[in-house]
């Protein structure tokens, strides 16, 4: 739970046990988890609807980012983490390039299993035709195929 702790006070934002529960199960996950993978990890007495309200919340914090997989169901994932450390929150003050810069990341989803793995490594990049009146606020690259543990 401590890591949530940081990752809220690193980011001026206000904590409650809601938010440092949804935190705390992200940011000890290396891959995206759908709300139903949110609910089973977390007390058996936490509400499914205070979990869409955190969810949103963090969204628009820009503390996590979603994507969604071929059943359609987003999964959710802790912006910024190697190995379960926080290391830059994204914080509201950034300029839109510098949010893009730093969240925007491939995405690979295992044709076998289903699972989606964040590939931090490999960021997408903006041409430089983007008609002048548009606002760019995220890329998105999903990259499908079969997963190491699937090749196995």
């Amino acid at each position: 739970m401590q890591t949530a702790i940081n990752i809220l006070k690193q980011a001026g934002l206000k904590s409650t046990s809601s938010r440092l529960g949804v935190v705390s199960v992200l940011a000890q996950n290396s891959s995206p988890l759908t709300h139903q993978d949110l609910l089973k990890k977390l007390p058996e007495n936490f509400d499914r609807v205070t979990l869409y309200r955190v969810l949103d919340w963090l969204l628009q914090q820009q503390l996590i980012h979603r994507v969604a997989g071929d059943d359609r169901a987003w999964r959710f994932q802790i912006n910024n983490v190697t190995n379960n450390r926080f290391k830059q929150p994204l914080l509201p003050n950034k300029s839109p390039k510098q949010i893009l810069n730093q969240h925007s990341h491939a995405h690979f989803q295992c044709s076998a299993c289903g699972k989606i793995f964040c590939l931090d490594d490999i960021q997408p990049k903006l041409n430089h035709n983007i008609p002048e009146h548009f606002t760019v606020d995220s890329i998105e690259l999903n990259i499908k195929g079969i997963c190491p543990n699937c090749q196995a």
